[in-house]
C-alpha cells in the first residue's frame, strides 16, 4: 500500500491525494516514486477516464522536502541523477505523457516541485488561495522538471522569466489571468469545479482525447507539415473506430453518444 499518497476510483475518475498535509505535502523520492506508479496503474485501468492530482489539507505542494534537502548535499552528482531525479523526472514524465486527461486542483502552495508537477497536467483548476512559485532560484537551483519548458508556452516568456529569475510568487486569481490556470474559484467550490470538469472529461471519447494530448505535446516541438502529415495519418484511424461510427449514429438518433474507446 502507498505511504505517502492515497488513490481514490469512483465514477471513471482517479484521484492521487498527497498525503503529508502538516507539512503541505513536500515531495521525496519515495512519494514521487509512489506517483509515478499509480500514474501507470491508473492508466491502465480501462476504468478510468480521467486523473486528479491534489494534496490533502491547505496546500497542494510546498516542493522539496527540507530533510530530504539535506541529504542531497551529501550525495554525489551521480548519485543525486540515478537516486533522485530518476524518481522525481519519472513521477513528472509520467503525467505529461499519460494518454488520459489530467487535472491538477490546486489550493494553497504549489512550490518548486508542486508547481512542476501542475505544469505537467492538461487543466489547473484553482482556489484563491492557491500560490505557484518556481523558488529555484532562491536555493541557487534551475528548474528540472520541465518548467522552463512548459511555462513560457502557457503564460509568455516574460511572466516565465520573472517567476523562474525572481521567484515571483503567482497566486490563483493571477494565474487565471495569465493563463497558467484554467480557472480560479472560491476555496470552498474548488473540488466541486474539478469533479465538474473531470466529468465533463470522462463521457469523451478515449481515443480522440488522448490523440489530441499527443498532437498538442507533439506540436509543441513540431513543424505545421509534419502536423499535416501525422495528423491526416491519425484521424484516418479515428475515422475507423467504433467511437466514430458511435457519434454518428447518435447524431442521426438525437441522443449522446457513449463512448467506449474502441
Amino acid at each position: 500500500m502507498p505511504q505517502h499518497i492515497i488513490i481514490e476510483k469512483k465514477d471513471k475518475i482517479g484521484k492521487i491525494f498527497f498525503n503529508n498535509p502538516k507539512h503541505f505535502n513536500p515531495m521525496t523520492p519515495d512519494m514521487m516514486k509512489e506517483v509515478k506508479e499509480a500514474v501507470d496503474d491508473l492508466e491502465a485501468d480501462e476504468s478510468i477516464r480521467v486523473i486528479i492530482f491534489t494534496g490533502k489539507g491547505k496546500g497542494f505542494s510546498s516542493g522539496a522536502d527540507y530533510n530530504f534537502m539535506n541529504k542531497i548535499t551529501k550525495m554525489s552528482p551521480t548519485q543525486i541523477k540515478n537516486n533522485v531525479y530518476a524518481y522525481f523526472t519519472g513521477g513528472i514524465k509520467a503525467i505529461k505523457l499519460c494518454k488520459k486527461p489530467t487535472i491538477a486542483e490546486v489550493r494553497g502552495p504549489a512550490v518548486g516541485g508542486g508547481c512542476e508537477l501542475a505544469l505537467a497536467c492538461d487543466f489547473r483548476i484553482v482556489s484563491e488561495t492557491a500560490l505557484f512559485k518556481e523558488a529555484w532560484v532562491k536555493l541557487g537551483l534551475i528548474s528540472p522538471l520541465g518548467g522552463m519548458f512548459l511555462l513560457p508556452r502557457l503564460v509568455g516568456l516574460a511572466k516565465a522569466t520573472e517567476m523562474f529569475m525572481l521567484g515571483k510568487p503567482v497566486d490563483g486569481q493571477e494565474a487565471e489571468r495569465i493563463g497558467l490556470a484554467n480557472k480560479c474559484v472560491p476555496d470552498s467550490r474548488l473540488e466541486e469545479e474539478t469533479l465538474a470538469l473531470a466529468a465533463e472529461l470522462s463521457t469523451g471519447a478515449p481515443l480522440a482525447l488522448s490523440a489530441i494530448k499527443e498532437g498538442l505535446r507533439r506540436g509543441m516541438e513540431s513543424t505545421l507539415f509534419t502536423e499535416w502529415e501525422t495528423n491526416s495519418f491519425i484521424q484516418a484511424t479515428l475515422l475507423s473506430s467504433n467511437d466514430f461510427a458511435e457519434a454518428v449514429n447518435a447524431i442521426n438518433e438525437s441522443r449522446e453518444a457513449i463512448f467506449k474507446g474502441e
